[in-house]
């Protein structure tokens, strides 16, 4: 299994579970969340972490620069990181699964980095 079908797993679980836990909101709920994102800088570079995270990785594999890869890879994972993290006190068993499951997923991601660095 590549890196790239492991960080695409990463994309889809992280999206998915965003998805539907925003989905499950009342209206209300989604208009104050979208409006607090609007306000804060810090919530958009989170949003924004993926996106930009995945055409720095293509970019880098186009080009074939593996620090651009590892950064994409890496910014991609940080945010998968907050999004499960960001539903704890909503839906804690869902954000410990999410969780461990991006935590595994990272460690496999980067071990082919760690074994042939050395």
């Amino acid at each position: 299994m590549g890196s790239i079908s492991i960080l695409g797993a990463i994309v889809l679980l992280t999206g998915w579970f965003a998805l539907m836990e925003y989905d499950q909101f009342p209206e209300s709920e989604r208009t104050k969340i979208l409006e607090r994102i609007k306000g804060s800088p810090v919530a958009i570079i989170v949003i924004a972490l993926m996106p930009v995270g995945i055409l720095i990785n293509m970019l880098g594999t186009l080009i074939g620069s593996l620090w651009m890869v590892i950064i994409g890879a890496t910014m991609i994972f940080v945010q998968s990181i907050i999004v499960s993290l960001l539903f704890w006190r909503r839906k804690r068993w869902k954000s410990i699964v999410l969780l461990i499951t991006m935590i595994l997923l990272g460690i496999i991601l980067y071990m082919p980095f760690f074994i042939h660095s050395n």
